[in-house]
């Protein structure tokens, strides 16, 4: 968009919200006295949500400023895994800052305008959203995996039951854990507030009477073993800078596939033996652009994570009967599913003896 178009005020009735009333400056800054535009704009604060919110909103800026949305520790935490060094200065710091900064995401991003990562401009006009557009918010960021799966844009494969049955929204289930838990996590799992399946169905857990897959096997498989169906995986991305000096990236065509192997974050609150995996993108080569040998021990760390698709159907091709699912080596991830270079970064993940079949 022109740049008057992300930032024009064109609806009258935001300068009587709460926002609008309090006047430009004291968000912005600029000099509102100024009749020169150059002169009035000057020292302008383009996106004061990028720490200004907790001049009113405290307790959740505080929270949002240890989430992974703003904080990023996903990332670092997951590259720090594999011998990667992000002191200052150092080449996967300068990768990290091209490549990865712009999911950087402030109050902005999400209740005003979309996020810099789509090219930023205002959602609705000026005004402040309490809920984040699905489709220019959470999708534009979240789109090429989640997006896809929750929408059924992946030919061939289902929409999530929670989108065609229920028209549910991204925050009717992510809503909490959004502006984080108050202190930093190394992954969107470890954060007491995420979004968990027994949350809205609680009566799975409480009354198994009548179905005796749940009985026997809620302690020791996920929902989404169950429920979910294939998913995009992505495998060998690497980043770079083009020509015209922006950053970008390529990555091996993505697969979709269904995996079920061991659980690699085993504990009390995920019991589960067995769970969904999804193979993450990132390969021992991602950052060579910018140095040699930057993952060091890149094996120390599975390159098949806890999943949770968003792609949930009450029947599924594996839970169609029991020998659907048992003793089908299709669905488990086995030796012969990961890549040599792989192997080893993988046995913990890996299932090395099928459930035996049943006979049902």
């Amino acid at each position: 968009m022109e740049a008057w178009e992300k930032v024009w005020v064109k609806d009258a009735e935001f300068l009587l919200s709460t926002h609008g009333s309090v006047g430009c400056v004291i968000c912005h800054g600029g000099d509102s006295q100024e009749e020169v535009k150059e002169l009035a704009h000057l020292n302008l604060i383009i996106d004061p949500s990028d720490g200004d919110c907790n001049t009113c909103h405290l307790d959740v800026a505080q929270s949002h400023d240890l989430s992974l949305h703003a904080t990023l520790s996903g990332f670092k935490s997951a590259l720090e895994a594999r011998g990667g060094d992000l002191s200052e200065g150092s080449a996967l710091a300068t990768a990290m800052e091209n490549h990865c900064q712009e999911c950087h995401t402030t109050c902005g991003q999400c209740h005003v305008s979309r996020p810099d990562e789509l090219g930023g401009g205002l959602v609705s006009g000026h005004e402040f959203r309490l809920t984040p557009s699905m489709q220019y918010n959470c999708i534009a960021c979240h789109g090429a995996r989640v997006g896809a799966e929750y929408l059924g844009e992946n030919a061939g494969f289902p929409a999530d039951v929670h989108w065609t049955q229920a028209t549910m929204l991204c925050t009717d289930c992510h809503s909490q854990e959004l502006h984080g838990s108050g202190y930093l996590s190394d992954s969107r799992y470890d954060n007491p507030n995420v979004a968990r399946c027994e949350d809205c169905h609680e009566d799975v857990w409480t009354n198994t009477e009548g179905n005796p897959q749940h009985e026997q096997h809620l302690s020791d498989l996920s929902c989404y073993v169950c429920h979910s169906v294939a998913y995009k995986n992505c495998y060998g991305c690497h980043v770079s800078i083009d020509p015209e000096g922006l950053p970008c990236r390529t990555s091996e065509p993505s697969q979709m596939q269904f995996e079920i192997g061991q659980n690699p974050l085993r504990s009390s609150e995920r019991p589960y033996k067995y769970v969904v995996l999804r193979h993450v993108p990132t390969c021992s080569g991602t950052c060579d652009f910018y140095g040699e040998n930057l993952f060091p021990n890149f094996n120390d760390v599975s390159t098949w994570k806890y999943a949770t698709p968003h792609n949930i159907q009450l029947h599924t091709p594996q839970n169609e009967s029991c020998d659907a699912c048992h003793g089908n080596a299709d669905l488990f991830l086995t030796e012969e599913d990961i890549r040599i270079d792989e192997k080893n970064a993988n046995q913990d993940v890996i299932v090395t003896d099928l459930p035996e079949t049943v006979g049902k």
